[in-house]
């Protein structure tokens, strides 16, 4: 969660390195979406480095032997502080892309205001992102 920017964008981009297949949810489609295409360039980039030094495999011709890859990115949309939202999107996972094994739930907010200062709704949003959303997720 929250991989459209900060860290978990470099989460997801540390994650893709080590060959992940990874679902990525924010709030932001666009950020998301951004991550997600980083995260495409890092597997294009291992695939050419892997497809370079592949052995050749002598037969009916030459053929690159290339390592079997399926690394792929998935983005969802999705705001971790409203339940049903969470609920809901997690059903579609498991109905796209299957079971999770590693969840990294990094979305976070931060008001910007002193507690005595910050308005009600930013102190329940605060708390309903940081803090609720850990157990909906």
């Amino acid at each position: 969660t929250g991989a459209g920017s900060g860290l978990g964008r470099l989460f997801a981009l540390e994650f893709a390195r080590r060959r992940a297949l990874l679902v990525l949810w924010d709030i932001n489609t666009q950020s998301n979406e951004e991550t997600a295409g980083m995260v495409r360039h890092i597997y294009r980039e291992m695939a050419e480095a892997a497809a370079a030094a592949a052995p050749r495999v002598a037969g009916d011709g030459e053929k690159d032997a290339l390592p079997h890859c399926n690394l792929q990115v998935y983005t969802y949309t999705c705001d971790v502080g409203k339940r049903e939202n969470v609920y809901s999107t997690a059903e579609r996972v498991r109905k796209e892309v299957g079971e999770v094994s590693v969840l990294v739930n990094n979305a976070g907010v931060v008001s910007g205001h002193h507690l005595l200062e910050c308005p009600d709704e930013l102190i329940e949003r605060t708390m309903m992102v940081n803090c609720h959303a850990h157990f909906w997720v």
